[in-house]
């Protein structure tokens, strides 16, 4: 298998695990949105009567499996995209890898809407350094889009404190300059501490 094919099947894998986390999302979303860590007992001890309690512990079972086999693929597509842009520089010819983020062509992966955007990027921030850009529609931030996130957005701010000094895959919607296209990239982000704000140095407002 060539490396831009490898690459796609660990891509197509990586959306599938993330299918997979969404679906039993939604099964904690309608259990009365318990989450990973809401209570299955009830004030006087007993077991709760208004959830399923058997489909929530299985669920959150799964999300923690499936969740540890999402870290594992991240660090092999680490791998593959490395090896990809070291192959790129050693022949020094156009290639469809010449950036950090990388357009996804004929793109099957999970057709997810936006449901962030991004306003504001800080100079030399990790989301600088991720290629992001003002303007760009998030769609996916690691495991979560518009199924499984809060208006708040405050499932993105915790996996990003979780996700220190990790790689965080992040789907996005980007306007092409001088048209009415648009186009897919998944960008490398790495959320770190640096000389400014937060840990990735953009502001992400939710899409109305």
């Amino acid at each position: 298998m060539s490396d831009s094919r490898h690459y796609e099947f660990l891509v197509q894998k990586k959306a599938d695990i993330e299918d997979q986390l969404n679906e039993y999302n939604e099964i904690l979303v309608r259990e009365k949105n318990i989450g990973m860590t809401g209570e299955l007992i009830d004030k006087e001890g007993y077991p709760r009567s208004d959830i399923d309690i058997y489909k929530v512990r299985l669920a959150r079972q799964q999300i923690n499996r499936l969740k540890n086999d999402y870290n594992a693929l991240l660090v092999e597509i680490e791998k593959e995209l490395i090896n990809i842009h070291s192959k790129f520089k050693e022949e020094n010819k156009p290639g469809e890898f010449i950036e950090k983020t990388i357009p996804l062509s004929n793109e099957k992966i999970i057709e997810h809407k936006p449901f962030a955007k991004i306003t504001q990027i800080d100079s030399k921030s990790p989301s600088a350094e991720a290629e992001l850009e003002i303007g760009d529609e998030i769609i996916q931030f690691g495991p979560f889009t518009h199924l499984n996130t809060q208006k708040s957005l405050a499932e993105i701010g915790d996996h990003v404190r979780k996700s220190e000094n990790k790689i965080v895959l992040v789907k996005i919607q980007r306007n092409e300059a001088g048209s009415d296209n648009k186009k897919k990239i998944i960008a490398k982000l790495v959320p770190k501490q640096w000389h400014g704000h937060g840990l990735l140095g953009c502001k992400i407002v939710p899409i109305e």
